[in-house]
């Protein structure tokens, strides 16, 4: 993929953090969060998740991580 692609070999450990990815994935329960302490408190904005993720992908594709 990486000569077919053109894209720089980069090593996981680079881009990713397994610990983090571990202790995601180990939870055993759901969790369920509400915001409205936190608006109770002045913190009013937001991140439009669709635009984040597609700046992120973006941003990996213009470094060559992904094709």
């Amino acid at each position: 993929m990486i000569e077919k692609y053109g894209l720089a070999n980069t090593p996981y450990d680079d881009v990713s953090s397994w610990v983090f990815g571990d202790f995601v994935f180990s939870w055993d329960y759901d969790f369920f969060a509400d915001g409205s302490k936190a608006r109770r408190f002045g913190f009013h904005d937001f991140i439009d998740t669709e635009a984040m993720f597609m700046d992120i992908f973006r941003n990996l594709r213009d470094r060559k991580i992904l094709p």
